[in-house]
């Protein structure tokens, strides 16, 4: 079986999967789904290991998968330097926000332009699981063999999904991409600041990190520097982001 087709399957699989849940709920969930794997930026190995990510061991769905997202957190290695952003190939939250479980699931050599484990995963790993996170990674080769495990069991699912929803069934389960789209929850989980920020250029607001001033415009499409207003409470800025009491 071509990796397109496996594609086209893992996709179906997920949809009959939501079937009991509501229609917009599935919508919503369908739409951040269908925007990654139609995304010409990403390899079909990606799309493919995405869809197997959306594969939940039951029917509880406790947890949910963030493609590409970026987190702010503390940088032990630098005790100068306050925080260092990095970009989790695929983040995976659940529990509760005062105790959530926030895996990183990190794919290595994908991408013609990623080595394998270097020293500077390394630090990226000892920061990570600092900052509660628990860090997965995956070669190339151990992602085909999850593939083929799929192509040739129709209801398969893999063991670390399973170990995944184990560790979140420890908390309750109230983390969900409703949850997410609130700032207050999205703070906690990313180490961004968020809140709504308006675009001086067509006056509508979205919901951004507090952290950067430069943003760009889900609705114009322009970019725009926010305005930060003294009620905010920055602390201080390094390296073009602000840090507040």
């Amino acid at each position: 079986m071509d990796i397109k087709t496996l594609i086209n399957r893992l996709r179906v699989r997920i949809e009959d999967d939501y079937s009991e849940y509501s229609e917009t709920y599935s919508e919503n969930i369908f739409e951040i789904i269908d925007n990654y794997i139609n995304n010409d930026k990403y390899s079909d190995l990606e799309k493919a290991f995405y869809l197997i990510l959306n594969q939940y061991p039951s029917d509880m769905k406790n947890y949910f998968v963030k493609p590409n997202e970026m987190v702010l957190i503390p940088d032990v290695y630098d005790m100068g330097n306050p925080g260092i952003e990095y970009e989790v190939d695929f983040a995976i939250y659940g529990g509760v926000l005062n105790n959530p479980v926030k895996i990183a699931i990190e794919c290595d050599g994908i991408r013609s332009h990623r080595q394998k484990h270097s020293n500077k995963d390394r630090r990226k790993d000892v920061n990570f699981q600092v900052a509660g996170w628990i860090v997965i990674r995956f070669g190339s080769n151990e992602i085909h063999e999850e593939l083929a495990k799929y192509e040739n069991q129709e209801n398969y699912t893999s063991d670390f999904l399973q170990y995944i929803e184990n560790v979140i069934n420890e908390t309750s389960q109230i983390i969900t991409w409703r949850s997410y789209a609130k700032a207050d929850f999205r703070s906690r989980l990313t180490g961004y600041k968020w809140g709504y920020v308006l675009c001086p250029l067509c006056g509508k607001s979205q919901m951004g990190e507090l952290n950067h001033i430069k943003h760009v415009c889900r609705h114009c499409g322009e970019k725009f520097k926010r305005e930060v207003f003294s009620s905010e409470n920055v602390k201080y800025e390094h390296n073009g982001i602000l840090y507040f009491d």
